[in-house]
């Protein structure tokens, strides 16, 4: 039925008030529907502002731990960190030399091989010659290097048939290896400039050509290390011997590579011997199969979990856990959680020069009353749960925190291995590693006997000869 018109002027105002109302009423639905839409919105940008503020403050917290760990003296190039020195100099001045209550230090008075007169015929200023008799005299000392010529020396060797072994012998020549063109001075001088100085097989032939006038190549270099590397190769089985048998032993490792691809470069230092071994993993396998199933003596290390996995592999030896890397932990803490991280540095900077007070003359007591003081002032309230799982895993291993406070054998930290590995490092930033595992395989024994002379105050052109000497003598 269609709508009834109004018929006069008050129906007319009815049905426009009505009219109005609905009108009024559809308004209000779609204002509180658009309302709500509003509010949903508003809530999901809430939560959107919420998390983005979550995400900023965390960025903000990620921001300041590397700039903890990256100081403003280290920049960044190609990827790699590198330290830019401070050009400000030092506003105290010191006098060079020796300090107060120090010994000089003075380069020693040669032996004199010849005696040169120096006389004065003429003045060097003006070119007179009217000069008087003369009137003082004075010395002056110069070393110098000589022009050096390699010697060359034939060597005629008697052959001669022993009837008892049924053929031809002679004497072995022990001035050089087998089938060697050069000496053995020459050959470990070789060694000397490619492994102890860290020079590259492209300068090594110029240095041979302009200081000793003998001509050998690139490749020959090569060929050299090798050789020599064969050469040491009892000598190196000995070494590890020895390593197994040392009332003690220090162990590191650093990143090595061998033709671009990422290994593991192993060292084993005790106080005359240093063992270097290159292998694909960091595993407990690579210094397990060093140091055998039954290994003598305490490992010192860095509480890498190898290590600890080594020990239980080998009958839970003693241990040495290394208080330079436990200090440099608990200072990096002091850097990121403030006051829990403060305490728990200088409780062990007290208690490790208390244990270094003992001078590796302490008793079992002593080191009782150590572990007791470092579980009293550990044991605490932390803010931080990094601080507090710190805490609770160095008191977990604290039987191994002191074994140096009663044997002179052992280091309270594994510096020697770190420093072993330090030559290695700049070695390898130079040359990049090696370029084959059998360049590894030479360079792992040459850096072992290297090292092991230094450690023994031996020098590798004449007590390396000796070696090798007994080797084919």
């Amino acid at each position: 039925m269609a709508n009834k018109c109004p018929a006069n002027d008050e129906e007319l105002d009815i049905y426009g008030d009505r009219v109005e109302i609905d009108r009024l009423k559809k308004e209000k639905t779609r204002l509180e529907k658009e309302n709500k839409e509003l509010k949903k919105e508003n809530e999901g940008l809430r939560h959107q502002f919420d998390d983005e503020h979550r995400e900023k403050e965390k960025i903000k917290n990620e921001y300041e731990r590397y700039r903890a760990r990256h100081p403003e003296t280290v920049g960044v190039k190609h990827g790699k960190p590198y330290i830019i020195r401070s050009t400000t100099k030092s506003q105290e001045h010191r006098r060079p030399g020796a300090r107060p209550g120090h010994k000089p230090s003075f380069r020693p008075v040669p032996k004199i091989d010849s005696v040169c007169q120096v006389p004065v015929t003429s003045c060097p200023y003006c070119g007179g010659k009217n000069l008087s008799r003369v009137q003082e005299e004075r010395t002056r000392i110069i070393e110098d290097i000589p022009p050096c010529q390699p010697v060359v020396t034939q060597y005629v060797i008697e052959r001669r048939y022993c009837r008892d072994c049924r053929r031809l012998v002679e004497t072995p020549v022990t001035d050089a290896l087998p089938n060697a063109r050069l000496g053995l001075r020459a050959v470990l001088t070789v060694v000397w400039l490619k492994v102890g100085l860290r020079m590259t097989e492209e300068a090594i032939p110029k240095v041979f050509k302009s200081l000793f006038g003998l001509t050998i190549s690139e490749g020959e270099v090569i060929l050299i290390m090798k050789q020599v590397a064969e050469a040491f190769g009892p000598f190196y089985g000995d070494l590890i011997q020895a390593i197994r048998e040392a009332p003690a032993r220090n162990m590191a490792k650093t990143t090595w590579r061998i033709d671009g691809e990422n290994v593991w470069l192993w060292t084993f230092v005790t106080k005359g011997e240093a063992l270097f071994r290159i292998a694909l993993s960091r595993k407990h396998e690579v210094p397990l199969e060093v140091l055998g199933p039954e290994p003598k003596g305490i490992d010192g290390h860095d509480r890498f979990s190898a290590y600890k996995t080594l020990a239980k592999k080998t009958g839970k030896r003693p241990q040495q856990l290394c208080w330079a890397h436990i200090l440099a932990d608990s200072k990096e803490l002091t850097q990121f959680y403030g006051e829990d991280g403060e305490y728990i540095h200088q409780v062990l900077k007290g208690i490790y020069a208390q244990a270094k007070s003992f001078d590796h003359k302490g008793t079992e007591q002593d080191v009782e009353e150590l572990c007791h003081t470092l579980e009293h002032n550990l044991q605490r309230e932390y803010r931080s749960h990094r601080c507090y799982r710190f805490a609770r895993n160095l008191m977990k291993e604290r039987e191994s925190l002191f074994t140096f406070v009663t044997n002179p054998q052992v280091d309270s930290t594994n510096n020697a291995a770190e420093r072993a590995l330090r030559p290695c490092v700049v070695a390898r930033k130079i040359s990049g590693g090696n370029r084959s595992t059998e360049g590894a395989a030479t360079y792992e024994v040459l850096t072992s006997v290297l090292h092991t002379l230094h450690l023994r105050d031996q020098d590798i052109l004449i007590d390396g000869a000796k070696i090798l000497r007994a080797s084919y003598g």
